[in-house]
């Protein structure tokens, strides 16, 4: 009798260190699905309202409420490389000609965070100080199209014959979940502005 109960005793311990292992399992992956659920969600908000600001930009490349300050032969883009674009627009519909560029910093911008890639995307207004539009960007790629599609190797050497442009950005979490950085992607294929060609 004395032997059996033992059994019973070592058998229940068995089982209920293995029900408490799974528990414990389990809770690790709610935890994780949270997290990883929680970062994307929060990457995505921040993505699209990101692509909101700079697809409003660039839509409005070369735009002026005055059409005569921008002649003939003046450029709507400035400056056009893969990370960074500087172009002509009227930004409060005055009749004034602006000038507005998107630019990334290094990585050290962002050395606080525990993600080595991550940096911010900067927008910059004439000559006022640059204004950080987002952080956590990984990626800020800009492609550059003439009329008949032929793509423009950046930097482009004559920005005037921009016609179209893709653009794709990605961002990444700052801090990592078991070494796994959430990541969220958007890339418009074909983005153009009217004005940039004058009429």
């Amino acid at each position: 009798m004395g032997f059996a109960t033992l059994i019973d005793i070592l058998g229940a311990t068995a089982i209920g260190g293995l029900l408490l292992l799974i528990l414990l399992r389990l809770n690790g992956n709610v935890i994780e699905s949270n997290f990883i659920h929680g970062s994307d969600r929060s990457l995505q908000q921040g993505l699209a309202e990101t692509a909101m600001v700079v697809e409003e930009d660039l839509r409005s490349m070369g735009y002026c409420a005055d059409p005569f300050k921008l002649t003939e032969g003046m450029s709507r883009v400035i400056y056009a490389d893969t990370s960074y674009l500087s172009f002509y627009t009227d930004i409060d519909d005055d009749g004034g000609l602006d000038s507005i560029a998107y630019f990334l910093s290094d990585t050290s911008a962002l050395s606080n965070t525990k993600n080595p890639r991550d940096r911010i995307l900067y927008r910059q207004v004439n000559t006022e100080t640059p204004f950080m539009v987002s952080t956590n960007i990984v990626q800020f790629k800009l492609t550059y199209f003439e009329a008949l599609g032929f793509e423009l190797s950046p930097p482009v050497a004559s920005p005037a014959r921009i016609t179209h442009l893709e653009i794709s950005f990605k961002v990444e979490d700052p801090e990592a979940y078991d070494q796994k950085y959430s990541q969220a992607y958007w890339q418009q294929v074909r983005l153009t502005s009217r004005n940039l060609r004058k009429r």
